[in-house]
């Protein structure tokens, strides 16, 4: 669940500088999120991207704010903000994870290393509701749909944000451009785990066990991943005869909540 995505103009920016550098790989995120049964758990993500992009991401941000130096805005703007999981600064990550506490988010561990032309981030998270994790500016961009279905069952439903580039990319690029962006986009891989308080009914997952259910999404292995990851859903039906918090929902694009019927 990996987290707010830049806006599809900074991701497209950067695609394009990507794919212009010769440049391969993209990025991936390993999201664990565990929900108890009165609306406490955790969420565990660990997310990467090569250097170089890092790098261009940067230079992307710089050269936005010259473009606005130029449009005769204030030398005092700051640069245009990033989120999780585009921010790779530890300092930096740490005052975004301050701001949450108010929500009852508090940050349990953090770290970050480089690994192979990689930089890597780890976090965990541990909530004290769910409804405060979701709220957050990092998942703007995912509904969230919690609901009790009868007496006994739960169902929760989360749409991702949208990844990689957008369907008229090609478009927006000269012929050699586009025809490098395929193996620019090898390394993309999303892989989602949701563990439940309750035993499994059904689910849109790929792979599940009791109380488990994983989502994956590899490039490599599969050239639609993209689109898939864009239109697929998390969605998983599950056991809540002993689950306690109330029915909610969080539309994409926002972080306002509203409580629906119990």
């Amino acid at each position: 669940m990996n987290t707010r995505f830049p806006s599809r103009g900074i991701l497209n920016c950067l695609v394009l500088m990507g794919v212009l550098a010769g440049g391969t790989g993209c990025i991936k995120i390993d999201t664990s999120l565990s929900l108890n049964r009165d609306g406490s758990g955790s969420l565990r993500t660990i997310y990467g991207m090569p250097t170089f992009l890092i790098k261009q991401m940067e230079l992307t941000r710089q050269w936005t704010r010259s473009l606005d130096f130029a449009g005769g805005k204030s030398t005092n703007a700051p640069l245009p903000a990033l989120d999780i999981p585009m921010i790779f600064d530890e300092t930096a990550l740490s005052n975004r994870f301050r701001m949450m506490t108010a929500d009852g988010v508090n940050l349990e561990s953090l770290r970050t290393r480089e690994q192979g032309g990689w930089k890597y981030v780890d976090f965990n998270l541990k909530f004290s509701r769910f409804e405060g994790l979701v709220k957050q500016s990092f998942l703007r961009e995912c509904g969230v749909v919690f609901t009790r279905v009868g007496d006994d069952t739960c169902k929760v439903s989360i749409s991702l944000p949208p990844v990689g580039v957008s369907p008229d990319l090609s478009t927006q690029t000269s012929p050699g451009a586009s025809a490098k962006l395929t193996p620019f986009m090898n390394g993309l891989r999303v892989v989602v785990r949701v563990d439940l308080p309750g035993e499994i009914r059904n689910s849109s997952s790929t792979m599940s066990d009791n109380r488990r259910a994983t989502w994956e999404w590899d490039f490599d292995k599969d050239a639609s991943a993209i689109e898939r990851l864009t239109k697929d859903r998390i969605i998983v039906v599950f056991d809540g005869r002993q689950v306690r918090f109330n029915n909610f929902e969080k539309p994409a694009g926002g972080t306002s909540l509203r409580k629906t019927g119990q």
